[in-house]
């Protein structure tokens, strides 16, 4: 990666801590659903569906309009896919619908919360029907790159957008140039019969770079392909969706009319 490509190194950055915070919480919290998961573990079509409902639900504190074609063209999807997800995550007892709004279930809330404690994510709790909020747009942030790898047609996994997320992890903050095969899957606590097919997709998709380890000719380092089309773009997501600071959200982020207002409390 160039100079300028970093969070925590560049004086014009995030500060080192609020980086660390931040960008550690986001690579936990997805770690955590992609293990935790009930239903679509591996789907980035599905997990992108779920981010855009729970960024409503958890970091704006919103209903969502139940609106297939909305919704749809929101994460760019058809909307034949979206009803059938959504019908998915109603029998599931995820989401609920009432009077044209879509609602978190209490074993959806109990989730966020879980990932938030087990991950050790600051978060809000809230009197109304959300019950927490997280501690920056989070939820929106990973849905954000989750649509640049859905958008690639790399029939991109949620495995491989935690490796990825390491990997960004490993260089902007620790300024590592890359990871091997094994700090990889045990930062992101996935097996090494699925980790292994994961890199190979990967590699083969042009993401990653496999270049020899410095010291250790059993080995190979890993790293995040600079000129894979959706590089930069991957990048500036990250640095314009992470904070500046260590502060958790204070307030309500309003995304929908106000027509909802009522039904929330």
């Amino acid at each position: 990666m160039g100079s300028d490509l970093t969070f925590a190194r560049s004086s014009a950055g995030l500060t080192s801590r609020a980086a660390t915070i931040h960008l550690k919480a986001l690579v936990d919290s997805v770690c955590w659903f992609m293990t935790n998961m009930q239903t679509s573990k591996t789907s980035i079509r599905a997990y992108r569906l779920k981010t855009f409902l729970n960024a409503a639900f958890f970091d704006a504190q919103n209903a969502v309009p139940f609106d297939i074609e909305f919704i749809a063209g929101e994460i760019k999807e058809a909307p034949e896919f979206v009803n059938r997800r959504l019908m998915t995550l109603f029998d599931a007892g995820r989401v609920c619908h009432e009077e044209g709004w879509l609602f978190p279930e209490a074993a959806l809330i109990e989730a966020h919360r879980n990932c938030f404690v087990d991950n050790n994510v600051p978060f809000r709790t809230t009197e109304n029907r959300f019950k927490l909020q997280s501690p920056y747009p989070l939820i929106g942030l990973s849905g954000k790159y989750a649509q640049l790898l859905r958008d690639c047609g790399e029939r991109a996994t949620l495995s491989q957008f935690c490796v990825e997320l390491a990997l960004w992890e490993a260089n902007c903050l620790k300024g590592q140039t890359g990871m091997t095969a094994s700090e990889i899957g045990h930062r992101i606590n996935l097996q090494k019969s699925t980790l292994s097919t994961c890199l190979k997709a990967m590699c083969e998709h042009g993401q990653l770079e496999v270049n020899p380890h410095s010291w250790d000719e059993r080995k190979t380092v890993l790293k995040l392909n600079p000129s894979h089309p959706t590089y930069r773009e991957k990048y500036q997501t990250l640095k314009a969706g992470l904070p500046t600071s260590a502060k958790p959200l204070s307030g309500h982020n309003s995304a929908w009319p106000a027509a909802r207002e009522a039904r929330i409390s």
